[in-house]
């Protein structure tokens, strides 16, 4: 038997590759187009008014978890104002 497998390129599976390329891009622009100047303002993010931010709140406002996770220096799951603010 012969196992060995040969690649072949059609046009579908290069159309497949650069859409799969162009959607990942696109998720990466998006997560990083958020800047301060244009995030939702600690009101918005605080949904529960326990005057923190949950992880869970911060993902429903676009904050990309590695950002959330970056700003939570006292490291309990959830942002104060002076976390959210820095």
């Amino acid at each position: 038997m012969n196992y060995s497998s040969r690649i072949q390129n059609t046009p579908a599976q290069s159309i497949a590759l650069v859409s799969m390329l162009l959607i990942g891009a696109t998720g990466i622009v998006q997560a990083d187009s958020i800047t301060k100047e244009n995030a939702p303002s600690w009101a918005a993010y605080d949904t529960n008014n326990d005057s923190f931010v949950s992880l869970e709140e911060a993902t429903t406002k676009q904050m990309p978890a590695r950002v959330f996770k970056e700003l939570d220096a006292s490291h309990d799951g959830k942002l104060s104002k002076d976390e959210f603010t820095k």
